[in-house]
Formats: C-alpha cells, sequence, structure tokens
C-alpha cells in the first residue's frame, strides 16, 4: 500500500541520511506515495458518496469535446512525461446528456487505467461516435491488454491481477468509473486482448429533444 511504501521510505532516508542522492531518490518516491494515498482517500470518499444514494446527477446538454477536454486536463502533462500520446477522435459539435463533473471523473479514470497500463512509446485514443439511440464514448489503448480470467472482475472494488503488481493503481478507478456511468442511465463495458491492448467503452442514450425531459 502507499502508506506502507511510505514508512519503508522514510526509514531508508533516516539510515542514509549522509548520502544526498539516495536521500533525493526516496524523496521522490515519497511524493509519489503521497499522491497515490491522496487518489485513494479521494476515491474512497466518492464510493463513499455514491453508496449513500444522495447524490442527484445533475444531467444537461453537454458537448462532448469539452468534457473529454476537461478529464485530459490534468493527464496530458502525465502522459508527455511518460512518453505516451493521447489522441481524440470525433465529430465536433457532438453532445452527451450527462453530469458533466462526474461524467469528467470516470472518462478520467478510465484514461488513468490506460496510462497505468501502457509502456512509453504507447496510444490512448478517445473516440466518439453517435448513432439514432446511443453516444458512445470509447478509451484504447495499446498496452499490455486483461487476461481472460481477470475480465470479469475488472469492475470490483480492489480487484488486481497478479500482471499488475509492478504498475500503479488502487483498483478503484474502474469500479468507480462504472458506478457514475450506470448511475446515470448509461453503461461501461470493455474489450481486451492479452498483449493488443483494451477498449472500454461508455454508451449513454442520445440527448432528447427540447421538448422533453430526462430524470436524474
Amino acid at each position: 500500500t502507499p502508506l506502507a511504501a511510505l514508512t519503508m521510505y522514510i526509514e531508508i532516508m533516516e539510515e542514509e541520511a549522509g548520502q544526498e542522492e539516495t536521500v533525493r531518490r526516496f524523496t521522490e518516491k515519497s511524493v509519489r506515495s503521497l499522491e497515490r494515498m491522496e487518489q485513494l482517500i479521494l476515491a474512497l470518499l466518492k464510493m463513499a458518496r455514491l453508496d449513500t444514494g444522495n447524490i442527484a446527477f445533475e444531467k444537461r446538454r453537454c458537448d462532448v469535446e469539452e468534457v473529454v477536454a476537461q478529464a485530459l486536463d490534468e493527464l496530458s502533462e502525465r502522459a508527455a512525461r511518460e512518453g505516451k500520446r493521447i489522441v481524440r477522435e470525433g465529430k465536433p459539435g457532438e453532445q452527451i446528456c450527462c453530469d458533466p463533473a462526474w461524467t469528467k471523473e470516470a472518462l478520467g479514470n478510465l484514461v488513468k487505467n490506460a496510462l497505468d497500463h501502457t509502456e512509453a512509446g504507447g496510444t490512448i485514443r478517445i473516440v466518439w461516435q453517435r448513432s439514432p439511440a446511443l453516444l458512445r464514448l470509447s478509451v484504447t489503448d495499446d498496452g499490455c491488454g486483461i487476461r481472460p480470467e481477470d475480465i470479469h472482475h475488472i469492475f470490483k472494488r480492489f480487484y488486481r491481477s497478479r500482471q499488475a503488481d509492478d504498475r500503479q493503481g488502487i483498483g478503484l478507478g474502474l469500479p468507480l468509473a462504472k458506478r457514475i456511468v450506470e448511475e446515470q442511465g448509461g453503461s461501461l463495458s470493455v474489450e481486451s486482448r492479452p498483449g493488443e491492448g483494451s477498449t472500454f467503452r461508455i454508451s449513454f442514450p442520445t440527448c432528447p429533444s427540447p421538448q422533453e425531459t430526462w430524470k436524474n
């Protein structure tokens, strides 16, 4: 866990206090562990809020490109730092009916997951398409993919396969994304092949006409 790692790093720095390079290296590791702890706490709080059933999703017409841009706001820098590319594809002006803040959270978690499982030089592709009944928003990576024995469990809280032991992540991003999407009347599915990457697909009903209303 991040807390166990942080404790170990502090012990190492205490023992090697005179070694400047060691202290610098484990200070950086400590900062990353603190960031992971913050992500874990925030994810748990968001999941707890959803579990109470008291959240009223404020669904409205949103520009898909704007929702995607907001979701990537803090992740584009990470992708560049890690030597990974994020590509967006879709028709300009498409609209999605959703709570933009919560949907941004769900999409951001899918992109984080893609970054966690894609090596340097890889590409994460975000594509949106509209059909008469649905607006589909997909996140595709060319990373390690998901093994058949894991794919039916990845939306369970804290589930992490043995394949993911050396990768980032806390096992809450995907369950949180699925819960957010489904609470808004949408669906989240996944397709993957080991060694070839994964595609996570969000589907929302298309926006009603201005004369119609929808339930939160």
